[in-house]
């Protein structure tokens, strides 16, 4: 069991804790005192659970412990040189700019050419110097699905998904979500204020509560790289190895955050996380009629009292260009700013491709999204699985099956767990433009 599997297992327990704690209440409660039996087991129940939940948190914070202290040993190898180093050592230096996350390249590619065998993989890496990442890759987990890269390697890997996914670089708030779920508490409806003459009784408002929960989507990415590439041993190799897996989780983050429905194992975007009466269906092209719209979009947002801390526009590159071009009836430019300084009514505008242009009965449609990204919440498990096989097949984009061992490939594969979920549904809003794509 990983260290994710411990923080589940006791919360399993304490909510087993909850339970008993719950059924004893209810016992107390009852007219003429509880049975005595039933409250004995009662209490033997909760006394069993809580003895569950003592040992859980134990076994997770000896877990904890040793998770830090890899990482800090692998971070102490890289900043500090042995006393005496091996022939074929690499020299300290820094760290370039454009080689964050390589680390997680090196450990991929060892792992590749060593067929998944961790213990192959760290001796390759010693062996071409990189120590700090077969220390690394030593204190690794291993599973059935593969190697659970260190936290402290796949945080790096996370943040360089950021400027790459279009709802992570507006500012959308990530948190550590490490037992599988997590709920927020919200508040639905605030108390009022009212006015009262001298010695009147004051009136009563309560504020409402709601939940937000968060559970775990695994996201996953198999990447297939030809032999004889991997039989290289070289920062470039490793760096297309990393780009490689960050090009492909990038791409479906960006379309799962704005458009998946949260159906089957996927998360909920946006377009479905938005109130009905923050979304505008089939906006026309003209000047005045895009401007109206837009202007509302901004207003849905606004007129809901949200905080407008990280406000931000998502498009696709072609709607963005669309309205960059689209000039009043005097011929002036409507929204100049998209061309100066990258906003639009004032606020930073972001691009994606993953945002269709073919929607709608016309096959002309596109989506703009508004949203304050601060009432964004990403949770994150914090930690990256990764595996190979020279072995297995696959089914390329084109449906058809590709044997890797035919075709002197080796598939990589990555596994992350997230979900996205907005702390108020008012502070989201939208609409679908008829050819607003240039």
């Amino acid at each position: 069991m990983d260290i994710n599997d411990l923080r589940r297992a006791r919360k399993a327990a304490a909510d087993k804790m909850q339970s008993s704690a719950d059924a004893i209440s209810a016992l107390e409660a009852v007219a003429g005192g509880p049975d005595a039996d039933d409250l004995a087991a009662a209490e033997a129940a909760f006394a069993e659970a809580q003895q569950e939940f003592a040992a859980a948190d134990a076994k997770v914070k000896r877990a904890e412990t040793v998770e830090a202290a890899q990482a800090a040993s692998a971070v102490s190898e890289t900043d500090t040189p042995p006393v005496q180093p091996q022939a074929q050592a690499m020299p300290a230096r820094a760290k370039e700019p454009g080689q964050e996350g390589v680390e997680l390249g090196f450990m991929v590619h060892a792992l590749a050419n060593a067929k998944g065998d961790r213990d192959r993989a760290v001796a390759r890496l010693e062996a071409d110097g990189h120590s700090a990442i077969s220390a690394s890759l030593s204190g690794a987990s291993e599973a059935a699905r593969g190697v659970t890269v260190p936290r402290a390697l796949a945080s790096g890997i996370i943040d360089l998904l950021k400027p790459r996914v279009l709802v992570r670089a507006s500012g959308a708030r990530v948190h550590d979500m490490p037992a599988g779920e997590l709920r927020n508490a919200r508040v639905a409806s605030g108390p009022t204020a009212s006015y009262a003459a001298e010695n009147a009784a004051m009136e009563d408002s309560e504020p409402t509560f709601d939940k937000v929960d968060e559970k775990f989507k695994k996201l996953t990415c198999l990447v297939p790289v030809g032999n004889s590439l991997l039989r290289h041993s070289s920062i470039g190799v490793a760096q297309v190895v990393r780009d490689l897996m960050l090009d492909a989780m990038a791409l479906k983050e960006d379309i799962a955050f704005l458009r998946y429905d949260g159906s089957a194992n996927d998360p909920k975007g946006l377009l479905h996380w938005c109130l009905a009466a923050n979304w505008q269906d089939a906006v026309g092209n003209s000047a005045a009629v895009v401007e109206a719209a837009l202007r509302k979009v901004v207003s849905d947002v606004e007129d809901a009292n949200v905080g407008m801390i990280s406000p931000g526009w998502g498009m696709r590159a072609s709607t963005k260009n669309f309205l960059a071009s689209l000039r009043d009836p005097t011929g002036a430019y409507m929204f100049p700013s998209i061309l100066q300084s990258g906003t639009l009514l004032g606020y930073p505008v972001r691009t994606t491709s993953q945002i269709p242009n073919n929607l709608g009965a016309g096959s002309d449609e596109t989506e703009v999204y508004f949203a304050d990204f601060a009432e964004i919440m990403i949770g994150e498990s914090q930690q990256i699985v990764v595996g190979s096989s020279t072995e297995a097949a696959f089914v390329n984009q084109a449906g058809d099956t590709v044997s890797a061992y035919q075709s002197d490939l080796t598939l990589m594969r990555a596994i992350a767990e997230h979900d996205l979920a907005p702390a108020h549904d008012e502070a989201i809003a939208g609409l679908n433009g008829i050819g607003w794509s240039l």
